[in-house]
């Protein structure tokens, strides 16, 4: 009798959990200043919620490099995951085919440092832009793009923090970052004063010039997880109009737009690193600085 009584309480609780009908979404720990993860997790929570699915958001430890991560998620180690798109990654994980940021991952500023600062001006020509030394992150979809677009210099290391490394001690010139990405991620590293520069370190951002290319971010999932790709696609598709309002609402973005003007434009047209299918993605999904000017 007493087994019974146990078995009862123990079986009453499991009903009465608030995760007894959740989904379990296993993601990749946030970066460090990172304002872009922060958006991509809300996102993400935006969309279960229209969904009308209950989910539960489990962070595991940060998993290394992009290419790294990709495989994890194709073995289904972790679900979900928010990468530039290219061919490769769509051949390990499955894309949910909506451009998260409207195609703000390619309007690129730069991450600096003073001895760069002094050589860039609002007068320069691609050809003087090129020149200078990039870098990347080990598997980013920006690194072929720039490659392709005449960027000759391009390095590519595996961790995120030491990236900044190599912009402060000036072993390369310029670290190419999303709009959206930047000032947080500087003001997590250093003391930011109010005209982007460090205080404290060898490190800026050039309120010069804006690199503009198709790059869209996406959510990806790993193909274990049939039922979440399910949920994501069908709510972007049955809910797109609460995901424009979410868009523009963003304290995130808000600020991104802000920061787009009064900058010398380099267009990058024709570079093809995109899958057909996401190069067939309707116009009214992209914002339309691609086409039109600021």
């Amino acid at each position: 009798m007493i087994k019974i009584v146990l078995f009862c309480i123990f079986a009453s609780c499991l009903v009465g959990s608030p995760y007894a009908d959740s989904i379990e979404i296993k993601y990749n720990q946030l970066r460090k200043g990172s304002a872009l993860d922060h958006y991509a997790i809300d996102l993400i929570k935006f969309l279960i919620e229209v969904s009308g699915e209950k989910a539960r958001f489990i962070p595991i430890e940060d998993t290394g490099s992009q290419t790294r991560r990709q495989l994890l998620m194709q073995r289904g180690v972790y679900d979900v995951d928010w990468f530039g798109a290219t061919t490769n990654i769509e051949s390990f994980v499955v894309p949910i085919r909506y451009p998260i940021l409207r195609g703000l991952l390619g309007h690129r500023v730069f991450i600096t440092n003073k001895e760069t600062r002094a050589l860039l001006n609002t007068d320069m020509s691609f050809n003087q832009l090129i020149k200078f030394s990039l870098i990347q992150g080990q598997g980013w979809g920006d690194v072929l793009i720039l490659k392709n677009g005449g960027f000759t210099k391009v390095k590519t290391i595996a961790d995120f923090n030491a990236l900044f490394k190599m912009i402060e001690v000036n072993r390369s010139s310029l670290f190419p970052r999303s709009i959206i990405e930047p000032y947080q991620e500087l003001g997590e590293r250093c003391s930011l004063n109010e005209n982007h520069e460090c205080t404290d370190k060898n490190l800026l951002i050039d309120d010069k010039l804006l690199l503009i290319y198709k790059l869209p971010m996406f959510i990806f999932v790993s193909p274990k997880r049939q039922d979440l790709i399910k949920i994501l696609n069908s709510a972007f598709e049955n809910h797109y109009e609460e995901f424009l309002v979410f868009f523009n609402n963003h304290p995130l973005i808000k600020e991104a737009l802000k920061k787009l003007n009064n900058r010398t434009v380099f267009k990058m047209h024709g570079i093809n690193t995109l899958s057909d299918e996401t190069l067939n993605i309707p116009d009214k999904y992209w914002m339309d600085t691609y086409t039109n000017p600021f």
